[in-house]
């Protein structure tokens, strides 16, 4: 339920990227290191960058105009699924790049490669580029090469960190369930942390935009252009949510808090945390990107008493931790908007919540989560502590290991909640409905969704309490395969 990542997912961060991260390569000898000609900086030129599914980013090389070749170890991690990383000299991925990976990752754990590459006359940069889920990459510069022969391209053999033992099933999600009513995962309602202001802290910095698109302060970067391809149509994805193509953000650094009714946020690239206090607030087009924390917050906190619509925007942690969520509170609309690498996209904790056309991926996952005592991650696109009036239409749910839509009644009774035409999949049952003592979840529609096979239990779209179950309305929900989904029912709850 509470999503947070383990200290070791960073600190398998840490743990797997910090032998990376010092001084030697232990086992991996380097063929440039007997040259006289040879510098051996060992910088980290990439650290924990975000490279997304089928994009890539840039590094720029440090190293002088007569280098002719670097020598790199890169370190790839998190990624909910394997996913190809390759490193290209200059600005541009190529096709033969693309060919030649320096590595598959291993689901979430790290990965490493060492790769020699000829430096481009100039144009010293690398791009890395990912070809089927974001992944975190980390690349350290061992060494480079001043004059003489260019080398032809190597990829030394990749090694993958020790393997962490697979998490064993939280409370959420214990025996494996069936299609009958004997067996099925408990979820952990207490795991939830109580819905109260004191969840996200009032930020020390703050900023109060005027209600119009020039209200914020002046940019203290340069306009950046947001990336997201565009496209109307469709199931949600990378080329129809999130900030529309072309749009320049102006950034603001460091956290905002709205205070003034009606506020309209627009175009702009947020380094920090948002504290919507006031009605009616509008972000659009805007992407939140948050900042290091040591202690449970949200990109957007929803503060008592306050509302707020987030329509063609971004959220995602640029500093992955634990204690980061997407969306904290009650009262707001999500329309078309991207949110990825965060524990859980959303924790609702009171009543009248939209989220549409929307995309809610890869989620953040920790072996070791604080959180939890040291345990996994309990990681959900949605967890609903208590409220009424929630609606999830259209949207796509992945990348998940707790749940899509958890229902945990862990501040309150939860009742009126409408699932309808979404893509369903990840979790260790992608929906959960858990009443912990509190009594049937009443007033639930789940209709015309469409059920992706990529449960941790194999064929668990739906589990449920007992007393819950006969009331959940089911109409028209179906596997990939066509066939009717069925709901499980939860024993010893």
């Amino acid at each position: 339920m509470a999503r947070v990542r383990p200290r070791r997912s960073l600190v398998v961060a840490t743990g797997l990227v910090a032998a990376f991260l010092g001084a030697g390569l232990a086992g991996v000898v380097d063929p440039l290191a007997s040259s006289a000609e040879t510098v051996a900086p060992n910088v980290v030129i990439a650290n924990h960058k975000v490279v997304k599914s089928g994009g890539s980013f840039v590094v720029p090389l440090p190293v002088p105009t007569d280098a002719t070749s670097v020598r790199l170890v890169v370190a790839a991690q998190l990624a909910w699924r394997p996913t190809k990383i390759s490193v290209c000299s200059g600005s541009a991925v190529t096709a033969a790049c693309k060919a030649s990976p320096v590595m598959v990752t291993p689901v979430q754990t790290a990965k490493f490669a060492t790769v020699t590459l000829p430096v481009k006359p100039g144009d010293r940069n690398l791009t890395v580029y990912s070809s089927a889920a974001s992944a975190s990459v980390t690349i350290r510069l061992a060494s480079y090469q001043r004059g003489g022969a260019t080398p032809a391209p190597t990829t030394a053999s990749p090694t993958t960190a020790a393997p962490t033992a697979k998490p064993t099933a939280t409370a959420t999600a214990t025996p494996k369930p069936t299609a009958t009513a004997t067996s099925a995962p408990k979820p952990t309602a207490t795991a939830t942390p109580k819905p109260t202001a004191t969840a996200t802290p009032k930020p020390t910095a703050t900023a109060t935009p005027k209600p119009t698109a020039t209200a914020t302060p002046k940019p203290t970067a340069a306009p950046t252009a947001a990336p997201a391809p565009p496209a109307t149509t469709g199931r949600p994805g990378p080329g129809n949510t999130g900030v529309p193509a072309g749009t320049a953000l102006t950034v603001h650094e460091g956290d905002l808090t709205i205070t003034k009714d009606g506020t309209v946020v627009d175009a702009k690239e947020i380094r920090g945390l948002v504290r919507v206090e006031a009605t009616n607030v509008v972000i659009k087009r805007t992407r939140i990107t948050g900042r290091p924390l040591t202690t449970s917050l949200s990109l957007v906190y929803v503060a008592p008493g306050g509302s707020v619509t987030v329509e063609d925007s971004e959220l995602y942690a640029k500093d992955h931790s634990p204690w980061i969520r997407g969306v904290i509170g009650s009262n707001f609309t999500l329309t078309r908007v991207n949110i990825h690498h965060v524990t859980d996209q959303m924790m609702i904790t009171g009543s009248n919540v939209v989220v549409r056309d929307s995309w809610l991926h890869d989620n953040l996952y920790f072996l070791e989560d604080p959180n939890f005592g040291g345990k996994p991650t309990h990681d959900d696109n949605a967890q609903i502590a208590r409220g009424s009036n929630l609606t999830f239409t259209n949207n796509t749910f992945e990348g998940t290991h707790n749940a899509a839509i958890q229902v945990a009644q862990s501040g309150g009774q939860v009742s009126n909640l409408k699932i309808t035409g979404n893509s369903i999949g990840g979790g260790a049952c992608s929906l959960n409905f858990a009443e912990v003592g509190l009594g049937a979840i009443k007033g639930v529609v789940i209709q015309d969704n469409a059920f992706q096979p990529t449960q941790k239990f194999y064929g668990c779209a739906v589990v449920s309490d007992p007393a819950t179950l006969p009331l959940l309305a089911l109409r028209n929900n179906l596997w990939a395969s066509g066939k009717a989904v069925t709901v499980t029912a939860r024993v010893g709850s």
